[in-house]
């Protein structure tokens, strides 16, 4: 499932470890993620004159309040 989230929502691309930046990570706790398993999409975010392209996803506890393991 994917989902475009609202940018302000989401931490800073540079704040980001290389693995949450690349969608390895929640963005929020940075526990590990399955991508198209156990994550949540919020969206790919484009390379800009300013920084790199991104790839955000979060886990089901941060983007939903539980875990459905």
């Amino acid at each position: 499932m994917s989902t475009q989230r609202d940018a302000r929502l989401l931490p800073g691309v540079e704040t980001l470890t290389a693995e949450q930046r690349r969608g390895a990570a929640c963005v929020w706790c940075e526990t590990t993620l399955q991508p198209g398993i156990d994550d949540v999409d919020l969206g790919a975010r484009h390379a800009t004159r300013t920084g790199p392209a991104w790839f955000p996803r979060g886990c089901r506890r941060c983007c939903y309040g539980r875990d459905d393991r």
